[in-house]
Parts: structure tokens; C-alpha cells; sequence
């Protein structure tokens, strides 16, 4: 099997190097003809520690080298069996890249986008046969995560959706197959915790700092607001454009305006730029007292929100048959970075408990997306 790869940043890099281990032609399209030698280079020093290593014999070694071609031309994805594209996140490029495609590649070669918020449909837009056109959202690092989302439409027909899944499988990866409702779900949870959590920060009661430090030691990896710098505002930005409708629109507007007034004063995070953690020292907000009982008491509470909140997102997924509920469950504790997945931690607190904080949450904020949802779907 041969399979095109588009895009030489830190995402299709990553997908062509997993795959690279694996028995698969590849071809690896650049965007400028200068970047072959670099790649291809790089490509080389790593098949040459493999084989100093002992990881590939020399018969391996000569068989490996010629199993992939790096290119500027898209022309050589002419014989692919499955073509991935995981160029900059941007609607139009990417849609243009796929009307391209489309003219190049064989009638049944998958089409497959690595985007991580756009609406397949605007990306897909400009093809003639959708049947065969789907999203595989990899997550960072690809090495690491198992999880994979594979993100349909309408259109897509399943003898495509089985073969995805049966290569993804094969590279040890975990499926998670989506219905066009619930695309690319994993991030648009993470956009519900993030703007969940400056909800939280509003209010007053504990810096950006206090407030990760809180959600690490009990329930996450990173902190919120330290994803949203390392991420960057304006990426964010982005996927509340691509995913608010009305179910999240209420707690999706209060930090998209944050983030576009961050934008504008030089706050926009990313990669060694200044982000929200910056702005928050830079601009300190007074404070309003608790003594240390009810500090406690907030800091716990702000975990049940959290966690009750998750719960509950799963289980609006689940009960409109978006997924499969066990793997969007391992999904979202892998992918989020959490120290346990939402099944489990329902079970420790008690339907009670998350029934009485969404109805807290509900009453305070006036918001349905904390309306609670029968949970007794859990119980099997």
C-alpha cells in the first residue's frame, strides 16, 4: 500500500515517521523544492541510527531507503492508495489542495485531512467524489497517542471508513470513529474545558497560576491556561469560529473576546511569545477574600465543575449516537491529558454529587450546556 502524506511541519512529520515504521510506500510532499534535500537528509540520519542500532538489518536497510519519495510535486501521489493532508490550518488552502488532489490521484484513493476544528464540508467542497473524502485527526505526539479520530460526513461510505480503520489499527492506533455531528470532538472538549475554566478566573477568587495548579493536582497534566499559551490565542480563536453553535455559544463568547482583546495588546501566546499567564502578571486583578475554609471548599468545587462537566459532555455524545462510548471515554482521558477517564470518575463521585453541581452551575450560570443529562446511561 502507498500513502501520500502533504505537509513537512511538526504534524506530517510526525504521521510519515510513524508510519515509516511500519511496511508502507510513503511519499511526503513538500511545500518548496528547497526543502527536499533538508528532509530527505533527515529521512537518511534516521534510517542510518536505526540500522547502527540494530533495529533494521542491511538487506532492511537498502529496502527502507527506497520505500519513500519526498517531493514538491503533488503529481507523485499519483499511485497512492490513501492520501493525508496536514498542511496550515487554513479552509480555503485546504480546500484548494483537495480540488487539486482530486484531478491527480485514482477513482478509489482515500482523501483524508489531519484538520483539527474545520467543517470537512468546506474542506471537501471543490470535490466531485465525497464518498471517498474523511478526516484522520492525529494527535500530538503521534508517537505517544494512540487515540485517532476518524471524522466522516454524510457522504463518506463505510468500505472507506473500514479501510482507515484497519490501518490505523495496523500502526497501533486506537480508531475513534465520529459521526459529521461530532467531529474532531476531542478538541472542541478541550474549547469547553478552556473557556470553562476562564469562567472560572472571572470570577475572581485565584490567579491563572492558582487556579492550574488546582486542576493539575487532581485531575490534569497541564494546566488550561498553560495550553492556551503553548497552543496560541489566535489558533483557539480559531476553533471557537469553527465549532460554537447554539449549545455552546453562551460559554464560548466571554474568552473569545478575551482572546481577540489579548490579540490586539500583543498577547497571543504560542511559542516563545507572550500569552495570557503574561498578561495575568502584567495586569493583576484584585482579588476577592476567602478565608482558608472556603478556599478549600472553592478549590474542590472547582474540581467537581470540571469533572461533572466532562461527564456530562460525554454523555450528551453518547446519548445522541455520536460515538462509540468506550473509546471517545479512553479518548478523552488520553488525549486531554487526565488522571482519570469521565466513566470512572463519575463512579467515584456519585451520580448525586454531579447531578447537584451541574444543577448548581445551571441555576448560577443560566447556561443549558450544564442542564444535567440522565446518567443511568452509564450504568451497563
Amino acid at each position: 500500500m502507498e500513502i501520500g502524506i502533504i505537509g513537512k511541519g511538526k504534524m506530517g512529520r510526525e504521521i510519515f515517521n510513524h508510519f515509516f515504521q511500519y511496511d508502507y510506500e510513503l511519499v511526503l510532499i513538500c511545500r518548496k523544492f528547497e526543502d527536499i534535500e533538508g528532509v530527505t537528509a533527515s529521512v537518511e540520519k534516521q534510517l542510518r541510527k536505526m540500522l547502527k542500532r540494530g533495529y533494521l538489518t542491511d538487506s532492511r536497510y537498502e529496502e527502507k531507503k527506497q520505500s519513500y519519495t519526498i517531493s514538491n510535486d503533488l503529481s507523485a501521489l499519483k499511485d497512492c492508495d490513501i492520501v493525508i493532508e496536514s498542511i496550515y490550518e487554513d479552509k480555503e488552502l485546504k480546500k484548494d489542495m483537495f480540488r487539486r488532489l482530486e484531478a491527480i490521484v485514482k477513482a478509489e484513493c482515500i482523501l483524508a485531512t489531519n484538520t483539527s476544528s474545520i467543517p470537512l464540508e468546506h474542506i471537501f467542497e471543490k470535490c466531485i467524489k465525497k464518498d471517498r473524502c474523511l478526516g484522520i485527526h492525529f494527535f500530538f505526539p503521534v508517537k505517544l497517542t494512540k487515540a485517532v479520530e476518524i471524522n466522516k460526513t454524510r457522504f463518506t461510505e463505510g468500505i472507506h471508513v473500514k479501510e482507515v480503520r484497519d490501518i490505523l489499527s495496523g500502526i497501533d492506533k486506537r480508531p475513534i470513529e465520529l459521526k459529521e455531528e461530532a467531529n474532531m470532538i476531542l478538541n472542541k472538549i478541550l474549547l469547553t474545558m478552556i473557556t470553562h475554566i476562564y469562567q472560572i478566573y472571572e470570577e475572581n477568587y485565584l490567579t491563572v497560576e492558582e487556579i492550574d495548579k488546582v486542576l493539575k493536582k487532581s485531575i490534569l497534566t497541564f494546566g488550561l491556561f498553560e495550553i492556551i499559551d503553548s497552543t496560541g490565542i489566535s489558533l483557539i480563536l480559531e476553533s471557537v469560529e469553527n465549532f460554537i453553535d447554539d449549545r455552546y455559544r453562551k460559554l464560548y463568547t466571554p474568552f473569545y473576546e478575551k482572546g481577540k482583546e489579548l490579540l490586539r495588546e500583543g498577547y497571543g501566546g504560542g511559542p516563545g511569545n507572550r500569552g495570557f499567564i503574561d498578561y495575568s502578571w502584567e495586569y493583576p486583578k484584585e482579588l476577592k477574600k476567602l478565608n482558608a475554609a472556603e478556599l478549600h471548599d472553592y478549590k474542590q468545587n472547582i474540581i467537581l465543575m470540571m469533572q461533572s462537566l466532562l461527564i456530562n459532555e460525554l454523555a450528551f455524545l453518547v446519548h445522541n449516537q455520536y460515538v462509540d462510548k468506550d473509546s471517545i471515554n479512553e479518548g478523552i482521558k488520553e488525549v486531554l491529558g487526565l488522571s482519570d477517564d469521565p466513566i470512572s470518575m463519575l463512579k467515584s463521585i456519585g451520580h448525586r454529587s454531579v447531578e447537584n453541581s451541574l444543577l448548581h452551575s445551571y441555576g448560577r450560570l443560566k447556561d443549558k450546556l450544564y442542564k444535567p443529562l440522565d446518567l443511568c446511561i452509564f450504568n451497563n
